[in-house]
């Protein structure tokens, strides 16, 4: 049988009060006596403060005879509570038609409420709506050419007419006249030689004769032959004037050319259209010494000797054939993924690892890596060399992480994370950390626990009003199968 869940309710009108609802408690005015024209249905809620009790009413048949239009609706419908967008009210059309629809909307931002109140009658056939700039509109009468305003005069309009005022009450449609012409598309259009020297002041223009050297101002215009005169004669007359580290030239710019000239194994020079190239030769020769107080970067040097008191970078393969190499830098940055030592040629007998160096009250040798013997890897202290194959007291080792394949202990764990075990602790998983923890079991609600040497004892404990626990269910109200227990009625009672 299906659960039966019944609200609070009431058989008259009057709203619950917060003394008759509980928070999220729902409750429903049934309205009896007037076929439920009054039902509505109440929540109780808080208000911002989280603590005053307010009752909400969200709905019933009072709400949707509105929406079916069978009551009388409120002095004021809103519709729209969009963030961003108006409200807006659709009219469907005939459904036997389709779905289109005729909308009123408001705008997405209105700077203050306003409200349109309509006219109480139909206007007359071209009348338009109007607002007497307090929100009331009525019809109003138009004009629908431009002849019907009061300060134009419009006459026999042609192509190319435009409105000039008067100077005394309208606009009149004129023609451009004069050696200008305005076309339909708003083109204006000079004739031909229609401006010419002649309608320029006396001593605008410079002409060839007055040279434009001689007239020197910013109130004249030179003709293109003064111009290339001018060009002509200046650039005639000018060199180009060279100095050097040591010496001086000129180059006449109307008949000599500059020549930029490289040496032997020192610069090359060379020129393509527009462009001049000055550059090295792939070999080049210093006669004395080379200073270079940045980087060097080369493919190959050959030297008996090289010194650099800057840095030396090496872009290709570097290879030390001596006995030994000697690096006293202070830091050692590789940054190969894999440091690769020892020669796997033939089976030498020797061990592979760093050795280092230290000191505790005395200059002693350290080791860590692989045991040539055993196969195994080794970390020793107090190490003794023996021609790359050492031997030493194993050193204490600290990890943050630890994963083998197999453990292999010889005694027991004394101690976990620097202490001793206690009684009833156990290691248990941490997914967040990857690891396993010391914990010890704790009691919660209804449960007891029991921490002994070697033992741990859980018992559940019995339920009460105050404490959580194992409890029995009355079968008046609930039913119990397979552990599944089902309510078999609740009902909220009435107010």
């Amino acid at each position: 049988m299906a659960t039966v869940i019944q609200i609070k309710r009431s058989t008259g009108v009057s709203a619950p009060t917060t003394s008759n609802l509980a928070e999220g408690e729902l409750a429903y005015v049934q309205d009896r006596s007037n076929s439920g024209a009054g039902a509505k249905l109440y929540i109780e809620s808080v208000d911002s403060d989280n603590s005053t009790a307010l009752i909400h009413a969200i709905g019933g048949k009072y709400y949707t005879d509105i929406l079916a239009g069978s009551t009388a609706t409120p002095a004021d419908f809103k519709v729209g509570n969009g963030s961003s967008t108006g409200g807006s009210l659709k009219l469907m059309e005939d459904t036997d038609n389709g779905s289109h629809f005729v909308g009123l909307k408001a705008p997405n931002s209105v700077g203050s409420s306003v409200t349109f109140t309509l006219p109480g009658a139909d206007g007359s056939a071209n009348q338009v709506l109007g607002t007497d700039g307090s929100g009331t509109l009525s019809f109003l009468s138009t004009t629908s050419t431009l002849a019907g305003a009061t300060d134009s005069d419009i006459s026999s309009a042609s192509a190319g007419h435009i409105l000039v005022h008067d100077g005394s009450d309208s606009f009149d449609n004129v023609a451009v006249s004069g050696d200008a012409t305005l076309a339909s598309s708003g083109a204006l259009t000079i004739s031909a030689g229609a401006v010419d020297f002649a309608m320029l002041a006396a001593g605008a223009v410079v002409l060839e004769s007055e040279g434009i050297g001689s007239n020197d101002n910013d109130t004249t215009i030179p003709t293109s032959a003064a111009v290339k005169d001018y060009v002509d004669t200046n650039v005639t007359a000018q060199d180009l004037d060279l100095a050097g580290d040591s010496g001086t030239g000129a180059v006449d710019l109307d008949s000599q050319s500059l020549t930029i000239a490289g040496t032997a194994n020192e610069i090359e020079t060379s020129m393509s259209g527009q462009t001049l190239t000055v550059g090295l030769p792939n070999n080049v020769t210093v006669g004395g010494n080379l200073t270079v107080s940045g980087n060097m970067v080369t493919d190959d040097i050959t030297t008996a000797t090289l010194t650099t008191s800057g840095n030396l970078t090496v872009t290709g393969n570097l290879s030390v054939n001596g006995t030994t190499t000697t690096v006293n830098s202070t830091t050692v940055s590789i940054d190969d993924p894999v440091f690769e030592i020892g020669d796997d040629s033939s089976d030498d007998n020797l061990d592979r690892g760093i050795k280092f160096k230290y000191n505790d009250s005395g200059a002693k040798l350290g080791f860590f890596g692989m045991d040539d013997s055993t196969g195994k890897f080794v970390a020793l202290k107090a190490a003794t060399d023996s021609s790359s194959v050492f031997s030493g007291t194993a050193m204490p080792a600290v990890f943050g992480a630890l994963e083998v394949s197999s453990v292999a202990m010889s005694g027991s764990i004394s101690n976990y994370a620097g202490s001793a075990p206690t009684d009833g602790q156990v290691l248990i998983g941490d997914t967040s950390g990857g690891v396993f923890d010391a914990a010890t079991l704790t009691a919660g609600e209804g449960i007891d626990i029991t921490n002994g040497a070697g033992a741990i004892t859980i018992a559940g404990e019995d339920a009460t009003t105050s404490n959580k626990g194992v409890a029995s269910f009355a079968s008046a109200n609930f039913t119990v199968s397979s552990g599944a227990v089902s309510i078999t009625a609740i009902d909220g009672g009435t107010f």
